[in-house]
């Protein structure tokens, strides 16, 4: 399967986000933020996918992705609902989850027909 222009540069602005997000993470953690070592864990994290995904390219990378941001949104869901210390941040990551698993199913769209 050769990969389309558009899918290339659509692929690296989503990457590129992620990798963004992840350095924002880290920030946030160095700045001794509220939830520190969640912010450094998931900065770690944003940054490997998003080499991970670049480097391997193609469909299942990016599926693989998607699965990786929506069980992540999904842990978040239970934070949210029970730990009032640390639901707002539960709710901004399920939302961060949400774009970013829309984002890489968009990159690969229905499949092959």
């Amino acid at each position: 399967m050769t990969r389309r222009r558009g899918d290339t540069t659509a692929s690296t602005v989503v990457e590129v986000g992620r990798a963004v997000l992840g350095v924002w993470h880290l920030g946030r953690a160095l700045r001794g933020r509220d939830q520190r070592v969640l912010h450094a864990v998931l900065g770690v994290r944003q940054l490997a996918q998003a080499g991970v995904v670049k480097r391997a390219g193609g469909p299942d990378a990016h599926t693989a992705s998607a699965v990786v941001d929506a069980l992540h949104g999904t842990t978040m869901v239970p934070l949210a609902l029970l730990d009032p210390r640390r639901r707002r941040f539960a709710v901004e990551q399920l939302w961060i989850a949400a774009v970013l698993t829309i984002a890489e199913v968009g990159l690969v769209g229905r499949g092959r027909h």
